[in-house]
C-alpha cells in the first residue's frame, strides 16, 4: 500500500477535494512542482493551472485552479485557490468569450489596476482553454 497524506483542495465557492493522496501535482509560476506523503513542511504560491492528485486507488484526478497557496505540514496539505473546477465542467465557449474580453481590455489600456486584472483573466481563460484541448 502506498504512504498517503490528507489532501483537502478548497476554491473560494466550495470544497474541490477532501481525502487521501499520494501524489499532489501543482503549478507555481516557476513550473510544476510534487509533494509525497511525509513532505516536509512548505508554503508555495499556486499559479493558474492544472492541479493533479492521485489517490489510494491508483487513479490520478485533475482541477483547473486558479492563483491560490499551498501548505503541507504534519503529513496534511491543504490548498486554498481562488477557483477551481474538473476540465469536463468547463464550457469552452463561455471560456473563448472570456478569453475575448480579456484581450479587449488589454487592447483598451486603461489604468494600471484594469490593465493586471485584465491579465489576470486573460491567463485564467488561457489556462482554461489550454487544458481542456483535446479532452
Amino acid at each position: 500500500m502506498a504512504k498517503t497524506f490528507y489532501l483537502e483542495i478548497i476554491a473560494a465557492d466550495h470544497p474541490f477535494y477532501r481525502g487521501r493522496a499520494v501524489s499532489l501535482i501543482y503549478t507555481t509560476k516557476f513550473g510544476e512542482a510534487e509533494v509525497l506523503a511525509n513532505h516536509t513542511a512548505q508554503i508555495s504560491a499556486l499559479a493558474d493551472g492544472l492541479l493533479r492528485y492521485k489517490t489510494e486507488d491508483g487513479l490520478w484526478h485533475e482541477g483547473i485552479a486558479g492563483v491560490g497557496v499551498m501548505r503541507f505540514t504534519n503529513n496534511r496539505c491543504r490548498v486554498l485557490v481562488d477557483t477551481c473546477e474538473k476540465p469536463e465542467e468547463i464550457d469552452r465557449a463561455r471560456a473563448e468569450a472570456a478569453l475575448s474580453r480579456a484581450k479587449e481590455k488589454l487592447r483598451q489600456k486603461k489604468s494600471n489596476e484594469e490593465y493586471y486584472l485584465a491579465q489576470a483573466a486573460l491567463a485564467r481563460a488561457f489556462v482554461r482553454l489550454k487544458e481542456t484541448s483535446g479532452k
